[in-house]
């Protein structure tokens, strides 16, 4: 992992010129050299498509409506009314962009040099194989996957394709605040780091119930838009309808808030520790609480990463600070963020990537405000000029790993048990860390009308990880194989959307 300086933050924005390595291809789109034109070229114009265009895919398009030096040539989305409507705003900026329902006819479009991916998490890691086959550059958003074992393989086909460029959306790497609020833990001044925390308390009102399976709309093409998860009619039909966005809160295609805005702090927290793999053992406390909903994924959890150096703790709050409010609670000043508690003090990193360091007191110390986070779809540009994968901050291999810490955190919830709150603080009261936690969490509960004398928690069990393996083990045998069978850690995918089983020689 590197900590990027100020002085290689400014050089590698600027940096130009570099030579490709090219790689042998196989497998589903072999095809020529990437389309992308080298540096050095008399046409220059780098020509990006964006797939998945109904939330943050919009946002990626507007950047390649004013970006320097490229052109948004096509999109591609499932629900073709989505297409339609991207397609007419891009003609009002002048832009006449090709449209695409099926990922791989746009693939098949050799005058693409890149692809940015803003689909659902479930589409991620076979996006990016696909892509990197078929000779393009990528830029794919968090988290990198589904499960575990599919994201090792989209890092295996970046491995393989070493002349392509893949950015990975965890644009906190681009934060020079962060940058230098690292440099200065590690000068010593705050001492050492105690634990780390990352933070998601934002706001999720209930989805709602639904009678049974829902009917999927006609502009919806179901079977493109399932892609490897588990072809199953939706249920769920809240504001956003039947399909979008609330399938994040369903294991077959999400992971929760840990997972889809948990990564970004998860990786943050990572990266203050210094670590570049898996953790030795991993545990969550959890459950929905709240309105009773057709959602599946925890609402309120702790996961508790005990990493040698320092434990890394993140938090999901979805309920409010208290019944009949909006406002969310605040830990040390942040909702969405990471505090790193060190000896002498603590750093505070916001959801924007500025970062304060304050005293043990409560006195700020100093801060870092200069941003960055904007520059990391630029920065995809500019390796894609340079053609050096140094440049790239967001990379696919510490996406790997923080995206799989919150999988594995999941599994752990997955695997556990409901059990009365009196129970498991008893169960935890050895640890003082994962015990403060969880006597907050309890009195944001009882804030919000839960009874926690009655109503149960689910705790998760200590999972023990091989971290050069990417799975579990241990001497419980049982426990062992449910939580190595857990989708979260594998999943092949289905029919025509298996995902590629990729090996140091390549695709196989």
């Amino acid at each position: 992992m590197k900590n990027w300086s100020r002085k290689e933050f400014l050089r590698a924005s600027l940096i130009g010129g570099g030579a490709s390595l090219l790689a042998g291809r196989t497998a589903l789109f072999a095809q020529g050299a990437p389309a992308v034109v080298r540096p050095g070229s008399a046409n220059s114009e780098i020509r990006v498509a964006v797939v998945g265009i109904r939330s943050q895919g919009g946002g990626h398009m507007k950047t390649y409506y004013k970006e320097p030096g490229t052109r948004l040539v096509a999109i591609c989305d499932a629900d073709s009314a989505v297409l339609a409507m991207r397609a007419a705003e891009a003609a009002n900026e002048g832009i006449k962009v090709a449209t695409y329902q099926d990922y791989r006819k746009l693939l098949e479009d050799k005058s693409i040099d890149a692809v940015v991916i803003a689909t659902p998490n479930h589409w991620h890691s076979l996006m990016t194989i696909w892509a990197l086959q078929a000779g393009k550059d990528v830029y794919v958003e968090k988290p990198l996957s589904h499960n575990v074992w599919e994201g090792r393989q989209a890092v295996e086909a970046a491995n393989y394709y070493r002349d392509r460029m893949v950015q990975s959306g965890t644009q906190n790497r681009s934060s020079l605040d962060i940058v230098q609020a690292i440099e200065y833990v590690k000068s010593g001044k705050l001492g050492k780091i105690q634990h780390a925390r990352g933070l998601c308390y934002k706001r999720r009102e209930s989805i709602g119930k639904t009678t049974g399976p829902q009917a999927v709309p006609a502009n919806i093409d179901y079977d493109l838009w399932t892609g490897p998860a588990d072809l199953v009619p939706p249920h769920r039909n809240g504001s956003r309808g039947p399909v979008h966005y609330d399938w994040h809160w369903f294991w077959n295609y999400g992971g929760g808030d840990i997972s889809n805005q948990g990564i970004h702090q998860v990786d943050v927290a990572r990266w203050f520790l210094g670590e570049d793999g898996l953790p030795p053992s991993v545990m969550s406390i959890g459950g929905r609480f709240g309105e009773p909903d057709d959602a599946e994924t925890p609402n309120t959890e702790i996961c508790v990463f005990n990493y040698k150096k320092a434990p890394l703790i993140f938090e999901v709050r979805g309920l409010p600070m208290k019944t009949g409010m909006n406002a969310m609670d605040a830990y040390k000043g942040s909702r969405v963020g990471v505090i790193v508690q060190c000896e002498g003090g603590y750093v505070q990193i916001s959801e924007s990537g500025n970062s304060t360091i304050y005293g043990n007191d409560g006195k700020k110390i100093t801060a870092f405000t200069e941003g960055g986070l904007g520059r990391h779809r630029t920065n995809f540009v500019d390796a894609l000029r340079s053609r050096k994968r140094e440049v790239l901050r967001g990379t696919i291999d510490n996406s790997h790993i923080s995206t799989a810490l919150c999988h594995f955190g999941n599994i752990s919830y997955l695997l556990g048990a409901d059990k009365s709150n009196a129970a498991i603080a008893e169960a935890i009261k050895s640890d003082p860390l994962t015990k403060e936690t969880f006597e907050r969490t309890l009195d944001h509960l009882k804030a919000n009308s839960v009874d926690v004398g009655t109503t149960q928690t689910v705790l998760g069990p200590l999972l023990m990880i091989d971290a050069k393996k990417e799975q579990f083990k241990g001497a419980d045998r049982a426990l062992v194989a449910k939580a190595n069978s857990s989708l979260l850690l594998k999943r092949e995918g289905r029919g025509a959307y298996k995902i590629p089983v990729i090996k140091s020689g390549g695709a196989s």
